[in-house]
């Protein structure tokens, strides 16, 4: 599997799993909430911050009616979408002062883009990788751009089909692009029954490549089964409220739990191993079991399981002889409840 580095972040098997912290625009207008999010990133330790290059309106259609169907903690909301984007575009002016913060405190940062300028600007800031979600990975003229940018690319897969994530693949890498498929369960919030987490294993069979978790699950479980299953990026919102009625804020992580789940994360990777078995040579072997006599023994008696047990520490024989010793006969008395060593016994007693 070919390594896609983000920024210094190497992302491959060999590597632990990165989390991306996604911010996205929860922060709607307010760029100094998002500077917040930015700073509560850094110091809770993730080593990549993702937000979008949201700063045109006309990325939907404002002449048709469309809706945004989304579920919020309350329950269920509908806005027309041309609305939802109008409140959440920003100026480039203000991407400008968040992703110069970004650089300021070393932290590589990665944004979706919706239309080819998105891209220009995303690499004039030092982006370090482009994110296309899974509503353009039909969208050839703009994956195109994308993998010529010469940042690493990560495409969702969320209800597309294999033949359309091979398509949008095989256009990246034509172009010389290091790319990174996310599984998307599909729907915000996604139940645990859907996630259908095998499909990691199907994409890294597939593709060769790094494979990611785009996580909309509300909590926290579906990053550990990600880390079991090979996943090498953890992609997962963070936000203030997780709670607040807004757009995909449901399956959020709250910035204070951050921190925790980026331990769990690390030591769930450590705990996978590399799948060698390694026995230290020094093993502790004093718990083992040895024989012993579970009555009194006269000379030329013969042991029978009946007759001994078998107790730790392993004073006397080894179980492990049992069936060559079987039926032999102790060479000496043996007092009940004595160990019974290999050189108490003889095969054939005179």
């Amino acid at each position: 599997m070919e390594t896609v580095y983000i920024g210094n972040v190497p992302v491959g098997d060999g590597f632990p799993p990165v989390f991306v912290a996604e911010v996205g625009s929860f922060f709607n207008k307010d760029v100094d909430l998002a500077l917040d999010f930015l700073n509560r990133t850094v110091a809770a330790g993730a080593p990549l911050f993702k937000t979008e290059i949201l700063h045109d309106p006309d990325t939907v259609l404002g002449s048709v009616d469309l809706d945004c169907h989304y579920k919020h903690a309350g329950g269920e909301k509908i806005e027309n979408y041309r609305a939802l984007i109008e409140r959440k575009v920003l100026p480039l002016n203000d991407y400008r002062r968040l992703l110069s913060a970004a650089n300021d405190m070393s932290i590589p940062v990665i944004a979706t883009v919706f239309e080819e300028y998105g891209i220009d600007f995303l690499q004039d800031m030092g982006g370090a990788g482009i994110k296309i979600s899974r509503n353009n990975l039909h969208h050839i003229p703009l994956l195109r751009k994308a993998a010529k940018s010469g940042l690493p690319v990560i495409i969702d897969t969320g209800d597309v089909y294999l033949s359309e994530t091979s398509q949008a693949v095989e256009v990246l890498q034509d172009l010389g692009a290091g790319v990174i498929v996310n599984h998307h369960p599909g729907p915000n919030p996604a139940p645990a029954g859907i996630h259908n987490m095998r499909m990691i294993d199907t994409y890294k069979s597939m593709f060769h490549m790094p494979i990611g978790l785009a996580c909309h699950y509300r909590g926290d479980e579906m990053l550990y089964v990600a880390v079991a299953r090979g996943a090498n990026l953890l992609e997962k919102g963070v936000v203030d409220d997780p709670d607040r009625e807004e757009v995909d804020l449901l399956s959020a992580l709250p910035f204070s739990e951050l921190e925790a789940v980026l331990a769990k994360v690390q030591r769930c990777w450590e705990s996978l191993g590399d799948g060698l078995l390694r026995v230290p040579k020094n093993r502790n072997l004093s718990i083992r079991t040895g024989m012993y006599a579970r009555k009194h023994f006269k000379k030329g008696e013969k042991i029978s399981l009946e007759s001994v047990g078998f107790a730790w520490p392993p004073v006397g024989a080894s179980p492990e002889y049992w069936d060559d010793i079987e039926g032999w006969s102790v060479k000496e008395d043996v007092a009940q409840g004595e160990p019974i060593k290999l050189t108490n016994l003889s095969a054939d007693i005179e």
